[in-house]
């Protein structure tokens, strides 16, 4: 049995084709699928460890074949990415990567993207998409490339964020609004992002390429 502390979460959308998903799919991981997000699963011949949501995306031979690893929750008021990660959070994970989180429509990758600022969860997430990768951090040093774009989202109006590595230097900056601190540039092979608020959750965005 796969260990359940780090988990790939497939969301029902537009799986990315990056080099960065291929190398998370191959790491064997639990593999958690966000109700109808189990037909792009198999479509990459994948079988998923459990699947999640109020299962009306998927039909009865898939009920039937994956009898045993379904969970369904009819909560109409949370989405299936709320729906799954709440299961992380239940079950002790430790860290989740989530591919296609665009949910097939702009509207919902917008829900998905505020589902994960705006709920406390306490293990790591981590996004993948097909032009960068989104981590959900208090801060840390992350790996970079030279002139690759690099962008903060946080919801904490209070917390002073600084930054090391970065061509424009945020030192104890508060943001003023959700995007205030987007399209920075990385300077070296690393960065790092620091916060004076334990509890502060950031999105720090890295693009695949670098900037012209």
């Amino acid at each position: 049995m796969k260990n359940k502390k780090n988990i790939i979460i497939f969301a029902n959308g537009e799986l990315p084709i990056s080099k960065k998903a291929n190398k998370e799919l191959l790491s064997n991981k639990f593999i958690l699928c966000c109700d109808g997000a189990v037909f792009k699963a198999e479509y990459l011949s994948y079988e998923p460890d459990l699947i999640i949501g109020d299962l009306d995306s998927i039909n009865n031979k898939i009920k039937k074949k994956y009898k045993n690893k379904i969970i369904k929750i009819k909560d109409q008021d949370s989405n299936d990415l709320y729906k799954a990660l709440y299961w992380a959070e239940e079950n002790n994970v430790e860290s989740a990567t989530i591919i296609g989180a665009d949910g097939g429509s702009d509207d919902h990758y917008l829900r998905n993207l505020f589902v994960i600022l705006e709920n406390d969860f306490s293990f790591k997430i981590k996004l993948i998409t097909n032009n960068g990768q989104f981590d959900l951090t208090n801060g840390e040093e992350f790996s970079s490339i030279k002139n690759q774009r690099v962008s903060l989202f946080c919801l904490d109006t209070e917390a002073k964020i600084t930054s090391y590595g970065l061509k424009y230097k945020l030192k104890n900056y508060q943001f003023n609004n959700l995007y205030g601190a987007t399209l920075n540039i990385a300077k070296t092979k690393k960065f790092k992002i620091e916060c004076d608020s334990p509890k502060t959750k950031i999105f720090v965005y890295r693009s695949n390429e670098k900037t012209r």
